[in-house]
């Protein structure tokens, strides 16, 4: 499809995307600081920033942030959260902004046969992305209490003793993904919905969500949506493969980050014989088209050869993820020599993740962030009684040699 406008998106007019909390971001890319892309109105000297749990759909994509979202890029402006896909293609990189396009028949031309003068619209949802909430059964390390209701306690005491990190409320609040309301209203408000991702916490805990699958499947529209999730394999219901079983398509994204330990370590809860037994099942529904998707940090970056040469051998691509909360596990942080030498030991990967991790290498290190993220580790390591140094023995071997040349 050809796209005349170079600021237009489909997002703000198709689409409803969740955080954990219930705030809707224009999307997942868009600029979070400061909750800069989140829904909100402009009635008060504060911003006042809604949440499904105490507002219809209708509300938060017909917020003044999200009429005046739209207003500009009818007006050929780029919205400052929206920088981000400006600058990938400007790097002759295809944003999210363009892949969607792509994906959905909404053009410019249908955006302004709907949008009032004011920027609202009526609400008809193609594209819906659920993040259902911070409950989880596991807190990987390259997580956080937002998406972890596990990391909850420990984070607490985490923030009175590591002044660096993020900091999070004791409790957040997620009520919205078990009110009937809002499933209703989903429902009311996406009659031509395609696409539907879900994500968590671990939305396989959130069974409130099946209901919401049983009225589509009732309504017959079932059979023109796909399915879209990310899991963390440690759970796997019968039932909801079920209800998958009734859809047009379903695509599953496995959240693993290493294998055995190493796998056990980051993703603190989970277990590796649990996971391999739930990646054999997903993987024996020939109908679900099963992935992975890595989250890659500085513990794990070195291992990446052995990591993909497994999922190579069980025909899974895998699919890259940088953590960037908390920064300090981020693996461009590194310094030069550790990079040069995980490049060393990686290049026999697929040349795009080999490509992809030099791009991204090019960048310069930092060695305070990696000395906040070797605290944050050692802190972690005390408080779970687990062992880095046991779990990554040549890894940590490399990285002892290299802090003592510089010490």
């Amino acid at each position: 499809m050809e796209h005349n406008s170079k600021t237009f998106c489909t997002l703000p007019w198709i689409h409803l995307a969740t955080s954990p909390n219930g705030m809707t971001p224009l999307c997942c890319v868009s600029d979070h600081t400061e909750y800069l892309n989140m829904a909100r109105n402009f009635d008060s000297p504060q911003p006042n920033h809604l949440t499904l749990n105490n507002n219809k759909i209708e509300s938060m994509l017909n917020s003044d942030y999200f009429k005046q979202t739209r207003l500009q890029m009818l007006n050929d402006e780029i919205p400052s959260a929206c920088k981000r896909c400006f600058v990938e293609e400007a790097n002759g990189k295809v944003s999210k902004r363009l892949e969607e396009m792509n994906r959905f028949n909404f053009d410019q031309e249908k955006a302004k046969k709907i949008t009032e003068s004011d920027g609202s619209i009526p609400i008809d949802l193609q594209f819906v992305e659920l993040r259902l909430g911070n409950l989880c059964n596991v807190k990987c390390r390259t997580c956080n209490p937002g998406s972890s209701s596990k990391w909850s306690s420990e984070y607490q005491i985490l923030q009175t003793n590591l002044n660096f990190i993020t900091p999070y409320p004791k409790s957040i609040n997620c009520s919205w993904t078990e009110s009937d309301s809002f499933w209703e209203d989903l429902l009311e408000n996406s009659e031509q919905i395609e696409l539907i991702y879900i994500n968590g916490g671990e939305p396989t805990l959130v069974e409130k969500h099946w209901y919401c699958l049983e009225r589509l499947i009732e309504n017959g529209r079932n059979e023109h949506i796909t399915l879209w999730y990310n899991i963390n394999m440690t759970n796997l219901p019968d039932k909801l493969i079920q209800l998958w079983s009734k859809f047009k398509k379903v695509i599953v994204f496995a959240s693993i980050d290493d294998l055995d330990e190493r796998n056990s370590y980051i993703r603190t809860g989970s277990k590796w014989d649990e996971i391999v037994s739930n990646l054999d099942k997903l993987q024996s529904y020939s109908w679900i088209e099963t992935s992975i998707c890595q989250t890659v940090s500085w513990m794990n970056v070195y291992y990446l050869d052995e990591f993909y040469s497994y999922m190579r051998a069980r025909n899974l691509q895998v699919h890259l993820n940088l953590v960037y909360d908390p920064i300090f596990l981020n693996p461009t942080i590194l310094p030069k020599e550790l990079k040069n030498i995980i490049l060393d030991k990686i290049h026999s990967i697929d040349s795009w993740k080999l490509d992809f991790l030099k791009n991204h290498f090019k960048s310069n290190g930092s060695q305070s962030l990696f000395s906040q993220g070797i605290t944050y580790n050692n802190y972690l390591d005390k408080s779970r009684k687990q062992d880095f140094k046991a779990v990554f023995p040549e890894w940590n071997s490399l990285i002892e040699k290299y802090l003592s040349l510089e010490s």
